[in-house]
């Protein structure tokens, strides 16, 4: 069971690339800032990572084949982009977005590569065709997120050591790390897990155990363009992608269709659930009333429901067996 209390945003810094040959500051590259969000102390506390890693490619698609997709030239010679192994798992580090064609904004993690190819970890060739374009990154990790464990607790025992949890909606399964000082590492179990990452469709939450908060600052660069992040039949703890807030109203997390957004409802009973979390204040659940057209907490109108920035969202998707289909949440940026 998930305890419903969340990280709280106290800044954002938004920084834009700038051009130096003129007297104006414009924006030349995507908008680099950070995000420092309080924790709160003995409590769990959810974040959506808002912030992205750094471009180190862009560019069009020559070919795809299934899942392989090929570029002109040799952009990744002598790179190695592939998932690394983590005790008996293959955990991968980079991914593609996937920026013009019929799919824009899919995110999709890289599985191995070659000198002028990805494989990528599903079938893309329904989606992506030569011409379109992607961008690559790398994923954010454990270890780049909380080098060295800072601003956590860590200890040489998960008892006393801060947790971080990252909640997998394809088992409905939370995995529990920790920082261990004893071997200067991120453990799950014995396993050494710094190079665990956290997918673009993925919030983590944090077990704080000291009574006094702590300050986490996530940098990085801003999501930029129309992004699309997969809800899972069940449970799905995503993130806002962006750093900027919006309301439920603006989310496009309702679409009027059960195959591209959360089933609406007259009832509660029915309808899919959209839980924020927000700040310190206890985490609220809404639904899309569909005989009110507008998004309800119990009875009341919700439609200004604020989805923060560095905050997660718990979707819990009901649909019955014959129409368990995940759906990809498409969000234009709000700014």
């Amino acid at each position: 069971m998930i305890t419903r209390i969340a990280a709280s945003l106290v800044a954002v810094v938004l920084l834009a690339g700038n051009d130096s040959g003129h007297a104006q500051t414009s924006a030349t590259t995507d908008p680099v800032g950070f995000v420092t969000l309080q924790l709160t102390g003995k409590a769990y506390n959810f974040i959506g990572l808002p912030l992205y890693s750094t471009v180190i490619f862009k560019g069009p698609v020559s070919g795809v084949s299934t899942s392989e997709i090929t570029f002109d030239g040799s952009p990744f010679g002598g790179m190695s982009l592939g998932a690394v192994a983590i005790g008996a798992e293959q955990v991968p580090q980079y991914f593609i977005e996937v920026t013009s064609g019929s799919d824009l904004g899919a995110m999709i993690p890289i599985l191995s590569n070659t000198a002028n190819s990805v494989t990528v970890a599903e079938n893309v060739s329904t989606f992506i065709a030569a011409e379109d374009t992607i961008t690559l990154r790398p994923l954010h990790t454990l270890d780049s997120l909380f080098p060295n464990g800072a601003p956590l607790k860590t200890s040489g025992s998960i008892a006393l050591a801060d947790e971080v949890f990252i909640f997998d909606a394809s088992t409905q399964a939370s995995i529990s790390f920790y920082f261990s000082s004893s071997v200067g590492q991120w453990l799950r179990g014995t396993t050494p897990n710094g190079n665990r990452s956290i997918l673009p469709n993925q919030s983590i939450y944090i077990r704080r155990k000291p009574t006094t908060g702590a300050t986490l600052v996530i940098s990085g660069i801003v999501k930029l363009g129309t992004t699309g992040i997969d809800i899972n039949h069940g449970y799905s703890l995503v993130p806002n992608p962006f750093p900027v807030a919006f309301p439920l109203s603006a989310s496009n997390l309702h679409t009027g269709s059960n195959s591209t957004g959360v089933k609406g409802s007259g009832s509660i009973a029915l309808a899919d659930e959209v839980t924020i979390y927000s700040g310190s204040s206890v985490p609220k659940t809404y639904y899309y009333n569909t005989s009110n057209n507008q998004w309800q907490i119990g009875t009341t109108a919700a439609n200004d429901a604020i989805i923060p920035v560095g905050g997660a969202l718990l979707v819990r998707r009901k649909l019955q067996s014959s129409q368990q289909v995940p759906f990809t949440w498409v969000k234009t940026q709000p700014f």
